[in-house]
């Protein structure tokens, strides 16, 4: 019974997802990815990060995203009673995305309100195709 509950259902969707190679926990960011008839979508959470320090980028087939950021200067006057703005360095690849159908050129992104989102074109091919009943 319990094992035929959504969350489960989900658990076995993200594992046989070709996606969870890269999906991991070990990164600063959350991150989704969703699938439409013709786009993937990412988005990932990258709050306070400047537009500057914001880079996507197709490298040998693979896309890759950076982001630096993190807290301000340190005034040496200041007494911090806790400090927990720290500098960081985000790096998340997805290698050789081809193979999922995407076509590189037409990728797409943007950064809103601390969500970056990149829109994955899919090839015709990878869309699904419907075919229409005639009634005779």
């Amino acid at each position: 019974m319990l094992m035929n509950s959504p969350f489960f259902k989900g658990l076995d969707d993200f594992f046989d997802s070709k996606w969870v190679s890269f999906a991991t926990t070990d990164t600063a960011f959350p991150m989704d990815i969703i699938e439409r008839d013709s786009e993937y979508e990412v988005k990932i959470a990258v709050p306070g990060v400047n537009r500057e320090n914001l880079d996507v980028s197709i490298n040998d087939g693979n896309l890759e995203i950076n982001a630096t950021g993190g807290a301000t200067a340190v005034n040496e006057s200041d007494t911090y009673l806790l400090r927990g703005l720290k500098n960081f360095e985000y790096k998340r690849t997805i290698p050789q995305i081809v193979r999922y159908g995407v076509l590189e050129d037409k990728i797409s992104s943007v950064y809103k309100d601390g969500i970056l989102s990149i829109v994955l074109p899919k090839a015709e091919e990878v869309k699904p195709k419907v075919i229409p009943v005639t009634v005779e």
